[in-house]
């Protein structure tokens, strides 16, 4: 169990740094709320002086709130690793750690990063970042001195190499994803990964799943609470539509916001959402159809990275049941790399391929001004007319044809 905490809170607006006993660790909390204020840090930079001699100054700099995430998420990483290392060290102490000298900075970088844990270069970036702006923060405040906190020339090339090793198979089988369905503990979570594995929706739009009617421009589309009643209503259909609204979706860069599409539900998929909203759902004022059950949070609607979590959570029970033999001998194994996005991914990959099989159309010969790919990049909500298109065409036959190999083994 982590040793070091990082709490979010909505009061105070920042992150709040604790121990195990909930004493607070107090100058990465005032980091924290420093740094969420404005969205802004301080970095270190040297400038000539007046003299002529090199000095060094801290500007304030913009940052975006996926950046504060992550320096959040890399900062409780070294705190408990330093809690950790303190334990064989009567140098070392996590309450000092702002006095801690370059030389341990730079090997928790380049010696445990790197090369213990082989973390890849977007990880290292991340990781960087966050020292770099703390100990910045500590050193403009007069709290220590300014550090060199960097990663060695050797250590880019083993970065790159670590890079480079991450090769995780970028499709799920549907017997793995049913697995994964199966580990989870409540029908709340069952239904974050299924909304990944059978609409394709990224983490974050599982915030766009409303209960009540809604209205678009002068255009009315149905909540969750009126394809209840179609459901009842229409014993003999099987497939109902949601209208996903674009402020929930991911935003195509220079567009100015989010593409909205058509969710395409299946019955017994839907019969879990209306099971899940009569028997399990927490009673709340929120509109949002999957809400928090955690007695700290809940009925309260579920954060962007709520379905990623629980991704994470699944996967490593998983990782554990096939590690002690229990399940993975004869099929496709669940690999330490796989995100939530796989599960969208893989929806993609198996609606991409049977379009392929329906129309006839080799998998290698889709282009991307083909059917194939305008309705499958339509079900994504991908911009098909962009430069990135024939990359995004590019995963899709690779992923299709990974799908036949395990096929072709008999464990599809």
């Amino acid at each position: 169990m982590p040793k070091i905490k990082a709490i979010k809170s909505a009061r105070h607006n920042c992150t709040i740094f604790s121990h195990e006993d909930c004493s607070i660790l107090f100058l990465p909390t005032i980091f924290s709320s420093a740094m969420c204020l404005h969205q802004t840090v301080w970095a270190k930079r040297a400038i000539l002086g007046y003299d002529g001699f090199p000095q060094t100054v801290f500007k304030e700099e913009e940052i975006s709130e996926t950046s504060i995430t992550a320096i959040h998420n890399k900062l409780t990483n070294f705190f408990n690793w330093l809690s950790t290392y303190s334990n064989d060290s009567q140098y070392v102490n996590i309450d000092t750690h702002h006095n801690l000298p370059e030389l341990l900075l730079n090997h928790y970088i380049n010696d445990v990063l790197v090369s213990q844990q082989q973390c890849s270069e977007s990880s290292m970036d991340h990781h960087l970042m966050a020292l770099r702006y703390y100990y910045d923060y500590l050193a403009m405040s007069g709290l220590t001195n300014a550090k060199n906190i960097r990663l060695t020339a050797k250590n880019k090339k083993v970065v790159r190499q670590n890079t480079k090793k991450r090769t995780a198979v970028k499709y799920l089988t549907p017997e793995l994803r049913s697995l994964l369905y199966r580990q989870t503990a409540s029908l709340r979570d069952e239904l974050l990964l299924r909304t990944g594995g059978e609409l394709g929706l990224r983490s974050k739009e599982n915030q766009g799943l409303l209960l009540d009617d809604f209205m678009v421009g002068n255009k009315k589309h149905h909540g969750f609470k009126s394809l209840f009643a179609q459901m009842g209503a229409m014993p003999d259909r099987d497939e109902f539509t949601y209208h996903l609204q674009g402020k929930y979706t991911k935003a195509h860069r220079n567009s100015g916001g989010g593409k909205a599409r058509t969710l395409y539900i299946h019955r017994s998929l839907l019969s879990k959402f209306k099971r899940y909203y009569d028997e399990e759902r927490p009673e709340s004022s929120e509109d949002t159809l999957l809400v928090n059950n955690s007695y700290s949070h809940i009925g309260t609607a579920i954060a962007k990275s709520t379905a990623s979590r629980t991704f994470t959570k699944i996967k490593k029970r998983v990782l554990a049941m096939q590690v002690n033999g229990e399940v993975g001998q004869f099929g496709q194994m669940v690999e330490e790399d796989h995100t939530h996005h796989i599960l969208r991914h893989s929806f993609g990959t198996d609606k991409f391929y049977e379009l392929c099989q329906k129309n006839r159309i080799a998998i290698d010969d889709v282009s991307p001004t083909s059917l194939v790919y305008l309705t499958v990049a339509r079900l994504m909500g991908h911009s098909a007319e962009n430069r990135e298109a024939p990359t995004t065409t590019k995963t899709y036959i690779r992923s299709c044809h990974i799908k036949e190999m395990f096929e072709h083994r008999g464990v599809s």
